[in-house]
């Protein structure tokens, strides 16, 4: 069973990234820690004393990789072959997460990477596999990982709404809001509405207080410079939106790995990244790769059609990233050379 404190944590620990991403002080202090967090989880997980227990925290599902929105600041390949998760490959890893108990500290599914998820167009299918492996779990007495969602949320209509709250199987949904007010919206998410966007959000909210109130809502919103990371200055439609929600993050805009220019220089992070450690991402056509950082297929390390989820994390495609990682040799990985974020 998950702790009762984990909605709380969530919404604080958006308060604390938001403050702690307007500082240039505690970011170096948060960067240096990350650093030394790296070697004791190196140690721990793939040290010579190690066991065989995944670092793996968290396990991201793109179950859509095209998306509807053809935001500024995305590194998103939209002229790449669009693909959608079948079944098969979402029935692959959750049976790995059911049998293998070396993925007992996977607490986190993620439903997002680069694509839309709900653009997927047997969406509902992949829930209702979600709500079974959920029964499942529980009926052998295993814990289920929180399920997340994250949307520009232009496609959750209600009927789908309805729909996917009925399942049970959510139990955070999150929506990117940017620019602070509804034309800077608009400007900065080309193709989203935020007359749409902002109904969309209503009607699920009160949804969800309806079919499911321990769904927990958050949102992740880019805040421009000089703005601060909060909703004081923000337009009144838009802080009405935000403040619906139960947490929002203010973040400034991230570079992608060094694929976006943000028109700014940032500090990398010379060795070490936590998110190596803790996630790994399964991309629609059951493809691995090692951070949802790559929007574009070039950390992939393997196939989870072809070989075990545990045998990719251990493979030797994936350390190669830890070991040069652990060793400040960042230079010699093309997905990470230039990358600020993490």
């Amino acid at each position: 069973m998950a702790c009762a404190i984990c909605p709380l944590m969530s919404k604080w620990t958006r308060k604390l990234k938001s403050t702690i991403a307007g500082n240039p002080a505690a970011w170096r202090l948060v960067k240096k820690a990350q650093e030394v967090k790296y070697d004791y989880q190196y140690f721990r997980f793939h040290g010579p004393y190690s066991g065989s227990l995944a670092s793996t925290k968290e396990i991201n599902l793109e179950f859509s990789s095209a998306c509807n929105l053809r935001c500024r600041f995305c590194a998103l390949d939209h002229l790449k072959p669009k693909s959608y998760m079948s079944t098969k490959v979402l029935d692959k890893v959750m049976e790995s997460l059911l049998h293998d108990p070396r993925f007992s500290r996977v607490k986190t599914l993620n439903l997002h990477n680069g694509g839309e998820t709900l653009m997927h167009p047997r969406r509902v299918e992949l829930f209702e596999r979600l709500a079974h492996y959920k029964k499942i779990f529980h009926l052998k007495n295993k814990a289920y990982p929180r399920v997340i969602l994250l949307t520009n949320g232009m496609l959750l209509r209600e009927k789908l709404s309805r729909t996917l709250l009925s399942l049970h199987t959510l139990d955070e949904v999150g929506f990117s809001l940017d620019g602070g007010s509804p034309e800077a919206f608009e400007e900065m998410r080309v193709n989203a509405r935020w007359e749409k966007f902002a109904a969309n959000v209503e009607h699920f909210i009160r949804l969800k207080n309806e079919l499911s109130p321990k769904v927990r809502t958050f949102g992740i919103s880019i805040v421009p410079h000089p703005h601060p990371l909060n909703d004081s200055w923000m337009a009144p439609d838009f802080q009405r939106i935000a403040r619906m929600l139960d947490s929002v993050e203010y973040r400034r805009l991230h570079d992608w790995g060094g694929q976006v220019d943000i028109g700014e220089q940032q500090e990398v992070n010379k060795k070490g990244c936590e998110m190596l450690l803790r996630q790994l991402v399964v991309l629609p056509d059951g493809a691995v790769t090692v951070c949802c950082n790559d929007l574009n297929k070039k950390g992939v390390v393997g196939n989870v059609l072809e070989t075990d989820l545990f045998d990719l994390y251990r493979g030797q495609e994936r350390m190669r990233y830890v070991h040069l990682l652990k060793e400040g040799r960042k230079a010699e990985l093309e997905l990470c050379k230039d990358c600020a974020s993490f």
